[in-house]
């Protein structure tokens, strides 16, 4: 469950009357406008090479700085899930991927601590392959370090967000049943 409010001020007429009326939703008292928290969509990249390693970062900042994740992040306006994970692929391990090369896997709930606030978000993970990963190029804005480990050598506890380690999880359960 969330608690608190993201918002301090109604967004239609400044108040600062912001009256919880449940979970996700924040009316304010002096005009009655409604604000509501719903998901922020996100997309990120289950990045895979022939000897059917994965991809794996270290989060250069916070949330979860210093703990893994995968290359990913909110999707813009105007793009689809497999344009952002093909951005995000690109601006934060430099690897220029074809959009249509990103593959659908899951979607997963998700929470993302932003401006003090922690923010729900939907997370759809895509596949891609690659031959190797010798064209990475880590960009230390977005991540400190990348690794490539077998999807036996993960440990998930290592992991920034439950939803990575959910895709991860099923991920190599997949892997599992195909040998």
């Amino acid at each position: 469950m969330i608690t608190g409010s993201p918002y301090q001020y109604c967004s239609r007429c400044g108040s600062e009357s912001m009256v919880p009326a449940s979970g996700r939703e924040f009316v304010c008292d002096e005009c009655g406008y409604r604000h509501f928290v719903t998901p922020f969509p996100a997309a990120c990249a289950l990045i895979m090479d022939s000897q059917k390693r994965l991809l794996v970062t270290r989060r250069a900042h916070e949330p979860g700085l210093g703990k893994l994740g995968l290359p990913g992040g909110v999707i813009e306006p105007g793009e689809t899930g497999e344009e952002a994970a093909a951005r995000e692929t690109h601006e934060e391990v430099g690897l220029s991927i074809p959009v249509a090369d990103f593959k659908y896997f899951a979607s997963l709930p998700n929470l993302y601590l932003f401006q003090d606030y922690l923010w729900p978000t939907i997370d759809l993970f895509y596949i891609v392959k690659v031959p190797d990963f010798s064209a990475v190029e880590v960009s230390l804005d977005e991540v400190s370090e990348t690794f490539t480990l077998s999807l036996n050598d993960i440990n998930l506890d290592e992991f920034a967000f439950e939803s990575n380690v959910e895709a991860v999880r099923r991920l190599q359960e997949v892997q599992a049943r195909l040998g």
